[in-house]
């Protein structure tokens, strides 16, 4: 609930006209979907325009309004405040809303794992509270903040997953969430096209904490060497560790691949079990557990959320296909991703081929060559049979595969051209990975093998 007053004050908006008493119950940014109780925040997206459909919205009902375009309407019972943007005057509404609540507020960040992270988080979390968590990878200026909107008092914890692609996105994203508990996976080549180097990405990652205070607490990766860098500063919060390789506060031993399949290690002394084979889950892993300790989760209630855990679709995602298996890591690409799905394909147990379908990663600037002939090469050291590229850069890494002359090659550009590829060389038992950003439509190949894995 926010009175017409409290969203004045927390956009520093002006009232263009109507009355200046009332109030909505909650904040919508659809004018599809948007209720007569609701606040209608007048967002100017790729495609769309909130501001075209202010009459629609007021035959629908809505009474108070916040636009960036000074405008008036007929119906002198709607109010209309004026903000100068109103992306940030979403954000501004989030922040207020979630200083309303004196509960933990976990920020994740990282160039991979993120969503998997987020999701094993809220999922050793709920063994204890009641989680709000954002769905799917609304992770964005928009994604956040609609979260955070949706807190309500029964609501004991908040898990954010925290995306980037240009300098600036986080540290807006930690100053309208104001996290308690920042939480980093890794650092790696993601989002070069604006963020230029790995230095820049660490840079950017690290303005999570730009809001913590001597209360808050960092969990990271103490194996990856941007981060565990910042262990050897001083700072005015808390630090927790985890790792594989190196000495951290929660480190996993004894790891091994059980049944071709899964994943088995020890963390202080207890087993723990997870339904993947690949060793990047582990990180993913440790991170929950880290933060279910902090927040005093009971460990056995971690070691079942984390065996029962189900990875989200499209990443890392494990599925019988007839006899051997389906990696489905469709959603996103870049080369930290791509570098941990081939290690699962390598680790997963097939009595057939290991088939690796490989698009495009998108958003890497001028280092993009370098990085899909270094995936090439990473890909010839492995022991995957066949690679069927798909994208003009992805060609790059068919080049260099074929150094190695026990992989059969095929390259296309299409997702349409990889599934006649695939129906060639496709038997049953063998293992499938399909990997590739976003716009390379990769899913489509993983639906295509499961209609018909025969």
């Amino acid at each position: 609930m926010f009175t017409i007053d409290e969203i004045i004050a927390a956009t520093g908006g002006a009232l263009l006209q109507g009355p200046a008493q009332g109030r909505v119950r909650s904040v919508s940014i659809d004018s599809r979907a948007v209720k007569s109780h609701e606040l209608f925040m007048a967002i100017k997206g790729e495609v769309f325009d909130g501001h075209d459909f202010i009459d629609a919205v007021i035959k629908q009902g809505v009474r108070v309004l916040v636009v960036h375009q000074s405008l008036k309407v007929k119906d002198a019972r709607v109010s209309i405040i004026l903000v100068k943007d109103t992306v940030r005057a979403l954000g501004d509404v989030a922040r207020f809303h979630r200083q309303r609540f004196k509960i933990p507020v976990i920020a994740l960040t990282g160039s991979a794992g993120k969503t998997t992270t987020k999701e094993m988080i809220a999922a050793v979390l709920a063994r204890k509270y009641k989680v709000l968590k954002n769905e799917g990878t609304q992770n964005n200026h928009i994604g956040v903040p609609l979260t955070l909107l949706k807190l309500k008092p029964q609501h004991q914890m908040v898990v954010l997953e925290c995306g980037t692609n240009q300098p600036g996105d986080i540290v807006w994203l930690a100053d309208v969430a104001r996290p308690d508990i920042a939480i980093f996976t890794n650092i790696g080549e993601s989002h070069l096209e604006k963020l230029k180097t790995i230095k820049g990405v660490f840079e950017e990652k690290w303005r999570l904490t730009s809001f913590l205070n001597p209360k808050s607490t960092v969990i990271l990766n103490a194996d990856d060497s941007f981060l565990a860098s910042q262990c050897k500063k001083k700072h005015s919060f808390k630090m927790m560790t985890y790792s594989i390789k190196a000495k951290s506060d929660w480190q996993a031993r004894d790891v091994h691949v059980h049944a071709g399949r899964y994943l088995n290690f020890k963390v202080a002394g207890k087993r723990l079990v997870l339904n993947s084979c690949g060793v990047n889950n582990i990180y993913n892993a440790l991170s929950a557990l880290s933060c279910g300790v902090l927040l005093k989760v009971p460990m056995k209630d971690i070691i079942i959320a984390l065996k029962s855990f189900g990875f989200p679709q499209g990443r890392g995602q494990i599925l019988r296909l007839g006899r051997g298996w389906m990696i489905n890591d469709t959603y996103n690409a870049n080369p930290v991703s791509m570098r941990s799905a081939l290690q699962t394909l390598q680790a997963i147990e097939t009595p057939s081929k290991r088939i690796f379908v490989a698009a495009d990663m998108l958003e890497l600037g001028t280092q993009s060559k370098l990085l899909h002939e270094a995936m090439g090469r990473a890909i010839a050291k492995s022991n995957v049979d066949v690679l069927i590229t798909v994208g003009r850069m992805a060609k790059l890494m068919s080049a260099h595969a074929r150094r190695n002359k026990k992989i059969q090659v095929f390259t296309c550009l299409e997702a349409n051209d990889a599934q006649k590829y695939l129906a060639k060389v496709f038997q049953n038992g063998d293992a499938v990975l399909i990997k590739g950003s976003r716009r390379m439509r990769m899913e489509q190949v993983a639906e295509f093998l499961l209609a018909a894995p025969s």
